[in-house]
């Protein structure tokens, strides 16, 4: 029973801050996919003008620009790459902000929780298009790694 005590705190305290950090990276980068949040289900982000209102342009093979087809918020993909972990003994902490750990982008708010005050003179809106933040899905993703490892810590399937 001891070593079953040290396994599970060796568990507890290191490797299940990581399996719960990397599985909800993945689940916060889906977003930029997904073009949307999923919370309980997934929440489709409000389409840009780009797309709504194109150019009705082709390039020379006779296609759309990709800048008009392309995902909302991948241009650069900068900020769905900024998301990252940082695991600390029993628990980890994702972000995409300019406090703490993950990203170094200043407007990674301003695209998740929208925003009337951006640019130069304060004037721009940016509507709310939410890639991180709780998550129901994720919450259940979250128990099944922790189900199937303690099942494995103590001696089940």
């Amino acid at each position: 029973m001891a070593q079953s005590n040290r396994e599970f705190q060796d568990w507890f305290n290191r490797t299940l801050p990581h399996l719960v950090g990397a599985k909800a990276v993945k689940h916060f980068k889906d977003s930029f996919q997904n073009e949307g949040f999923t919370d309980e289900v997934l929440v489709k982000w409000q389409d840009v003008k780009r797309r709504t209102n194109p150019r009705k342009r082709r390039t020379r093979s006779g296609r759309t620009p990709a800048s008009e087809t392309q995902p909302i918020l991948t241009n650069s993909g900068d900020l769905g790459r900024s998301i990252d972990y940082t695991p600390q003994p029993g628990m980890v902490v994702v972000k995409s902000d300019t406090k703490g750990a993950g990203s170094d982008k200043d407007y990674a708010a301003a695209h998740n929780e929208g925003t009337t005050t951006a640019g130069r003179k304060h004037n721009v809106v940016i509507p709310k298009r939410q890639f991180m933040g709780k998550s129901k899905v994720l919450d259940r993703k979250v128990m099944e790694i922790c189900t199937a490892q303690m099942k494995r810590i103590l001696g089940g399937k």
